[in-house]
């Protein structure tokens, strides 16, 4: 399937899929963050569980995140919050995504968020319509119309 003639996938769409990616990672923080804290805590032969600093807490997050989403994105082009809005990320030239695409787009999109939401709202002043993330990354994320192969 050669997604890079697909059009761009509107704000709306990714804001919507961004909220559903968000249910399934709050699940990965509760599973993967306890059996991280229990298991430093029985290595380290401890009763009581390891309290994390919060930078060390958003340091887990963060990892998780970008685990999720560059598997996702990487397998498939999509997250599961994606494949429920029909987009897609790709890149500018139809080569698969790179763990370099991933790690650029995480990070970049983290950045967007922490200064709320700037890089995601550049793309309506954008004429090609990218965010921060899609221009350090040199990807896009299209949108597949229901019935178009």
């Amino acid at each position: 399937m050669q997604l890079k003639n697909y059009p761009t996938a509107p704000l709306s769409r990714r804001i919507l899929a961004m909220a559903y990616d968000g249910l399934v990672l709050v699940a990965m923080y509760i599973i993967f963050g306890g059996l991280l804290v229990t298991a430093v805590s029985k290595a380290m032969g401890l009763e009581e569980f390891v309290r994390l600093t919060p930078a060390q807490a958003a340091s887990v997050f963060y990892i998780i995140s970008f685990l999720y989403y560059s598997h996702s994105w990487r397998r498939g082009g999509q997250t599961i919050g994606m494949k429920a809005w029909r987009i897609y990320v790709t890149t500018l030239d139809g080569t698969p995504i790179r763990l370099s695409h991933c790690m650029l787009r995480s990070a970049t999109g983290l950045f967007s968020l922490v200064i709320v939401g700037l890089g995601y709202f550049w793309m309506l002043i954008d004429k090609k319509e990218r965010t921060w993330h899609d221009i350090a990354s040199l990807t896009r994320v299209v949108y597949r119309p229901k019935g178009v192969e």
